[in-house]
């Protein structure tokens, strides 16, 4: 019943969305470049803050996560376009705010669903929130770390899972699957991201006697590249689960 709310109320949000922006925003990205910039993955507070920034459904759906612990997190989503003069991502004043079990995914209580944003980006680079409902995000300020966040990617046999942003660095793993998925080998690689080439540079071993350092980024089809020693291989996407 969660699930099927859920997905009426985001029909709702882009359906809405949509027909203010053809009014008022410029909504698509390929036609307003200016909001490019806003789609990635940007962090604060080491990560216990995220905001991942999707080009969703022609335009740009922000979701934003405060990890709590003891497997819960607090979740804010919105519906955005770019305002008239392409300096903010304006949201339609639906936006939802609920807590979520991090293991079931089950929401445990819904704070509302008439939440208002607006997102800027200041000459540091760094992204803002300002929540008009209840001034949640006051004081951060976001960096990006690209868009590797949370894919799963498959270079032969070897899966590779973008895992999580710790004390300034990407939290890479790496699993060797056999004939029957059982796990040959498996690494954990630390990686750090620049935003001027949007590559992230990460270093690990399958074998401590032979650890080896990779540079990941992404083609013109958005696919992942994985380059070691001078060659690079385009991963492919993992459909794999947990």
């Amino acid at each position: 019943m969660k699930k099927l709310f859920a997905l009426m109320l985001m029909l709702c949000l882009v359906l809405t969305a949509a027909a203010v922006a053809e009014e008022e925003f410029g909504y698509y990205p390929d036609e307003y470049p200016e909001s490019k910039v806003y789609v990635n993955t940007w962090i604060a507070e080491d990560g216990d803050w995220r905001i991942e920034m999707y080009a969703e459904d022609g335009g740009i759906k922000p979701m934003i996560v405060h990890r709590l612990g003891d497997n819960k997190e607090d979740i804010w989503e919105y519906a955005t376009a770019l305002n008239p003069d392409m300096t903010a991502l304006t949201a339609v004043p639906f936006g939802l705010h609920y807590r979520q079990d991090t293991v079931s995914y089950d929401w445990d209580e819904t704070y509302y669903e008439d939440g208002d944003a607006v997102f800027t980006i200041n000459e540091n680079g760094k992204l803002l929130w300002n929540d008009l409902k209840e001034d949640a995000g006051k004081g951060l300020e976001f960096e990006p770390i690209g868009n590797f966040y949370g894919g799963r990617w498959m270079k032969g046999d070897t899966e590779v899972i973008f895992y999580d942003w710790y004390e300034g660095e990407y939290d890479i793993r790496c699993f060797t699957y056999g004939r029957n998925d059982e796990i040959l080998a498996d690494a954990i690689l630390k990686g750090s991201y620049d935003p001027a080439s949007d590559t992230i540079t990460a270093e690990g071993f399958f074998d401590p006697d032979e650890p080896f350092t990779v540079t990941f980024s992404y083609d013109e089809s958005n696919n992942v590249v994985w380059t070691e020693n001078g060659e690079s291989t385009v991963l492919e996407y993992s459909y794999r689960t947990d």
